[in-house]
């Protein structure tokens, strides 16, 4: 796991103004090199919010090279370009195995020169996205894949995108042209994701982006989570009102979305009523709260009978369908209040229903209140 440390030094780096460039790559099938290291087709590099790109390509040596020489024609120029950024932070995608990565770039070069590459960078200076962002939200921040979900999640475009074996039956077609469009968008992509992490805007499985509050910034997901936590205490405080003045008694759901309405405005600017009819059984109108700026969606259920497990779980999917409509929404937070004890098994339900319900491009989580 990446200590956060390294996150803190590399947004000190990009402050600084320091280069940092995004390095990825397109090559041969890895399960059918099995006698020698997968040959490359394609490199990009991309820098940080200039949104500049360049990429060295099988297609672009000259027309006399044949065969490994443009190959080596592709990967000395790789190289050379490196060695005069020797001051800059590499980020790249899961780039540090021996079988994938800046080490098997190296290694196909001497397989195919019996020579060193012009220059290396130290580990030092190259880090893995992916990595970081599993450093700040965990390692099941995404869904696997986990590039094209997180990209999804973030309502980043892919036109070009392809997976990885994808990009491998490219190459082997001799479709060049698509695996560098796919290699040089994917820098982009991987680009985009760093800056939205840097600035606390990444949207993930458990995150919608943070909101600045009292001089610091609070992960957005994780304050509403907070609020269904310390609901219940203001609640009850609420019952005791100086003179027996009136209060807001928490009865049944409509009660309990008012208080939520009011406690998410202590940290939210625009929290939006979203009034619709569910088509479930027994589904009255009901309030759900968007915060666009958030792409983020909470709603709010009381287990009762017959709400149970799976009553809840079927609601819920349809409620993820009718949010997957909404582009405007990447992530469907369910706060499920069960203070009786109705449901039978209320941390196996978070699970299943977080693994089982999350879309591609709408994360699901759901938070039960049983105590």
């Amino acid at each position: 796991m990446v200590d956060e440390a390294v996150l803190r030094e590399l947004k000190g780096a990009v402050d600084r103004g320091q280069e940092c460039m995004v390095v990825h790559y397109g090559c041969e099938d890895l399960y059918q090199a099995k006698d020698h290291p997968a040959a490359v087709s394609c490199i990009a590099i991309a820098g940080l919010g200039e949104g500049s790109s360049r990429a060295f390509s099988l297609a672009d040596a000259p027309q006399e090279l044949t065969g490994d020489a443009r190959e080596i024609d592709l990967l000395e120029r790789f190289y050379s370009f490196l060695a005069t950024r020797q001051d800059s932070r590499l980020l790249h995608w899961n780039m540090n195995t021996s079988g994938y990565g800046f080490e098997a770039l190296a290694t196909r070069y001497r397989y195919l020169t019996d020579k060193e590459p012009e220059y290396t960078p130290p580990a030092s200076r190259m880090h893995d996205v992916d990595a970081l962002v599993a450093s700040q939200f965990g390692g099941e921040y995404a869904k696997h894949p986990k590039l094209p979900n997180l990209v999804a999640l973030n309502g980043l475009h892919k036109r070009f995108f392809l997976a990885g074996a994808e990009e491998a039956a490219k190459f082997a077609a001799g479709d060049i042209g698509a695996v560098r469009s796919s290699v040089t968008e994917k820098t982009r992509l991987i680009a985009t994701i760093f800056d939205l992490l840097l600035e606390g805007g990444l949207k993930t499985q458990s995150s919608a982006g943070s909101v600045e509050f009292a001089g610091t910034r609070l992960d957005a997901v994780v304050t509403v989570v907070a609020l269904g936590e310390r609901f219940r205490y203001v609640e009850r405080s609420l019952r005791h009102r100086h003179g027996k003045r009136d209060t807001l008694l928490v009865n049944d759901e409509y009660d309990a979305q008012d208080l939520l309405r009011a406690l998410l405005k202590i940290f939210f600017d625009d929290v939006r009523d979203e009034v619709w009819t569910p088509e479930y059984a027994g589904g009255g109108a009901r309030v759900d709260f968007v915060l666009r700026d958030y792409s983020l969606a909470i709603e709010l259920k009381y287990a009762r009978p017959p709400l149970n497990d799976k009553e809840i779980a079927d609601q819920l999917i349809i409620d993820r369908d009718r949010y997957k409509q909404d582009t405007s929404v990447r992530h469907l937070l369910c706060l499920v209040f069960d203070p009786n004890g109705v449901l039978r098994n209320p941390r196996g339900l978070e699970k299943d229903l977080k693994r089982d319900v999350s879309a591609e491009d709408l994360a699901v989580s759901v938070h039960i209140y049983d105590r």
